[in-house]
């Protein structure tokens, strides 16, 4: 479980097959073991070989989340936002961002991006299928960033990016027509399903 408070970012390496290779900060080598987990762009993949020398880690990617994510279509040298998973001990303390899964639903296709004073506004699209997942003030995860969105239509919605998030993740490089993974809110998933099943 995650909390889409976005760590830090790391690159591709390389994708040989099913297995992708990251550069990943150093904080992070310490903290990690095979088979334990990693949030990679709102991601949740296992580790499957670590390099600590090399500052390196490997995952499989599947088909399923080639299809469902923006994974398949990073090249070396790309970044990527990083967030490892929710201590237990911090349960006891704070719980910043919201609950992130780290199981992407769609993809998003980002259409207009404004400035507005400091912040920047992007205007995310996915199906209208997913209308019922979305509230104005709600929560939603943008390639792993925990945010708000507002101006929901269909299964549209904008959301406000401030300084700090802009500048610390990989929303920095992205521009009209980029695509980002989407994982809509825990909470409206089961309050859905459960008015479905009334």
């Amino acid at each position: 479980m995650f909390t889409g408070v976005v760590d830090d970012t790391g690159d591709l390496v390389n994708a040989v097959g099913s297995r992708f290779t990251f550069s990943i900060p150093n904080s992070y080598l310490d903290k990690m073991e095979k088979g334990g987990s990693l949030s990679v762009n709102g991601v949740c993949l296992t580790l499957v070989d670590l390099n600590r020398e090399k500052g390196q880690v490997s995952v499989d990617v599947s088909p399923e989340t080639r299809k469902k994510t923006n994974i398949g279509d990073l090249r070396p040298g790309d970044s990527v936002n990083l967030e490892l998973p929710l201590e237990a001990s911090g349960i006891k303390g704070r719980l910043d961002g919201h609950i992130v899964q780290g199981h992407v639903d769609t993809i998003g296709k980002i259409g207009k991006i404004t400035r507005q004073q400091d912040n920047h506004l992007f205007r995310i699209s996915t199906s209208r299928k997913f209308q019922g997942l979305l509230v104005d003030k709600g929560s939603v995860a943008v390639d792993g960033i925990s945010l708000t969105p507002y101006r929901v239509t269909g299964g549209t919605f904008t959301v406000s990016v401030i300084p700090h998030s802009y500048e610390n993740t990989t929303l920095q490089f992205k521009r009209s027509g980029s695509e980002v993974n989407v994982e809509f809110d825990i909470l409206a998933k089961y309050i859905r399903k459960s008015a479905k099943n009334r």
